[in-house]
């Protein structure tokens, strides 16, 4: 089965901000490479939700970086991914517990 992928506010503002900061650094194309790579492993996470690792936090899971350094946080619901958070690899982890209200 499918699941829906959806989207915390923390998420959209994570992902708005890389872009524009890629934007104003590497330029538009960069940028694009970056949310399709991003879009194509969250996609992947509707047909194989357990693919990433569990956080400390039990009902977080981290997809690790593949071809660029970002993390993605979700969570798995009974018929939808959540993404929570997404973070750049250099980064220390985000606090699990305000992720997860």
């Amino acid at each position: 089965m499918e699941l829906r992928l959806l989207f915390d506010r923390q998420a959209l503002t994570d992902l708005a901000a890389i872009r524009d900061y890629l934007i104003a650094e590497a330029g538009t194309v960069i940028a694009e490479r970056l949310r399709t790579h991003l879009r194509n492993r969250m996609e992947s996470l509707r047909h194989n939700p357990r693919i990433g690792v569990r956080a400390s936090e039990p009902d977080i899971r981290v997809l690790p970086p593949a071809r660029y350094p970002y993390r993605i946080y979700y969570t798995i619901l009974p018929n939808a991914i959540v993404i929570l958070h997404v973070r750049h690899s250099a980064r220390r982890d985000p606090d699990f517990e305000a992720l997860s209200n």
